[in-house]
């Protein structure tokens, strides 16, 4: 509630308390004060103003809480009791109608204040107010108002006295009596803490003080519905400025925390995507580099490349292994595939192959050697493809395939 009522109450109020003489003429004294926090202050004081300087003493739109006091204003002291209706308003003016009063209920103690004015003069006098430009929120009868600004004020005593009025307290603070006089006049200079107030500004700041704090206090006023309902629309006024405010906040956070999101999204999209365009050209890159390479294989493959394995010393371990009776014409690594397509102009190579030819006069020298080159553990296969006998060479021709 204390939130809600800084953000909807009301900062500034004035009072404005019209002092009606036996003459029928008025005096009004002014008080405009603000609140800041928990701070109040003094905005303007002004005494003994007509009716028709208010327009220029009194500045317009400032939310205004009116005390009318003096001629017209009847009081009443009664036993206490919870409200005053219908039923027992013959108590406050016999033979009297409540629909043609405004009345003002002031419990204390064992007592109860009732004050009361005619509605059509107090309208009279609301509607004097009203076209000097102002528009009153609140109407309060006689000096039951200052109950709320006491405990302010540097008055210590049961009795409290000023402008015409004398209230007598009780011990404990309860109001035991009130009564009117031209001779109740202050004894001593007032102060609200440091500020010094005239004692004619008493009432009207009272009545500035329950308007500005009227969400917090049992506030002493008439049941005037006019003034009720000009003062809900102010406070439905407020509510609604604000209420907005804070929704126009609120979507204000969620369009900046959209955007922060927002972003941090595209930020972050960004990123992957500069993430997928790398992977990307690296997997265009590897793939490029397979491709190369799988090229440069088969050119190898085509001419011949088995890995780098040197190749002289297998031929030097083959040779090694020979019997002395064989005669060795010719080895070829890799040779030339015979039975493969070779159009186009391209060779086809027999991978991984050793074929040696030779001369011996018996083929178990030929199996001999053969049987030794298995027994190599780089060797995975020996083939005799071959052996024939030449009567005019009186020798035997072989052909042995190795695979390594």
């Amino acid at each position: 509630m204390e939130l809600l009522d800084r953000f909807y109450g009301i900062k500034q109020a004035a009072g404005l308390a019209v002092v009606i003489g036996k003459d029928g003429s008025a005096i009004v004294n002014y008080c405009q004060v603000s609140l800041d926090g928990k701070n109040l202050s003094f905005e303007k004081k002004v005494t003994g103003l007509s009716l028709q300087e208010l327009g220029k003493q009194v500045k317009t739109g400032i939310p205004l809480s009116i005390s009318i006091s003096g001629r017209g204003v009847l009081y009443k002291q009664l036993e206490r009791v919870e409200e005053i209706g219908p039923s027992n308003f013959s108590a406050v003016l016999p033979n009297a109608a409540i629909d043609d009063f405004y009345v003002q209920h002031f419990p204390s103690g064992g007592h109860s204040f009732v004050a009361v004015i005619r509605k059509t003069e107090a309208d009279k006098w609301l509607d004097a107010i009203s076209k000097q430009g102002l528009s009153p929120l609140m109407l309060s009868l006689g000096p039951f108002p200052i109950a709320h600004i006491l405990p302010q004020l540097n008055i210590y005593d049961e009795e409290i006295i000023f402008a015409g009025v004398k209230i007598v307290r009780s011990a404990d603070k309860s109001w035991e009596k009130v009564s009117f006089h031209e001779e109740f006049q202050a004894p001593y200079t007032i102060k609200v803490e440091n500020e010094v107030l005239d004692q004619q500004l008493l009432l009207p700041y009272a009545a500035a003080f329950q308007l500005l704090l009227s969400g917090k206090i049992d506030v002493v006023k008439a049941d005037a519905p006019a003034l009720g309902s000009a003062f809900e629309g102010l406070i439905s006024d407020r509510k609604f400025k604000v209420n907005g405010m804070v929704i126009l906040l609120i979507f204000f956070v969620l369009l900046l925390g959209n955007f922060v999101w927002l972003s941090g999204l595209n930020a972050e999209n960004a990123r992957l995507a500069a993430e997928v365009s790398t992977s990307a050209r690296t997997s265009t890159d590897q793939q490029a580099l397979s491709d190369e390479i799988r090229q440069k294989e088969s050119l190898l493959r085509d001419l011949g490349w088995d890995g780098g394995i040197n190749k002289s010393s297998l031929v030097d371990q083959a040779a090694a292994l020979m019997p002395a009776e064989i005669t060795l014409k010719e080895i070829s690594v890799n040779p030339v595939d015979g039975a493969a397509d070779h159009s186009f102009g391209s060779l086809k190579f027999r991978e991984r192959k050793i074929l040696m030819r030779g001369e011996s006069a018996q083929i178990i020298l030929v199996n001999e050697w053969a049987a030794r080159l298995k027994s190599k553990k780089w060797v995975k296969n020996v083939e005799l493809e071959s052996y024939n006998f030449n009567n005019e060479l009186n020798t035997g021709i072989f052909t042995i395939t190795l695979s390594y």
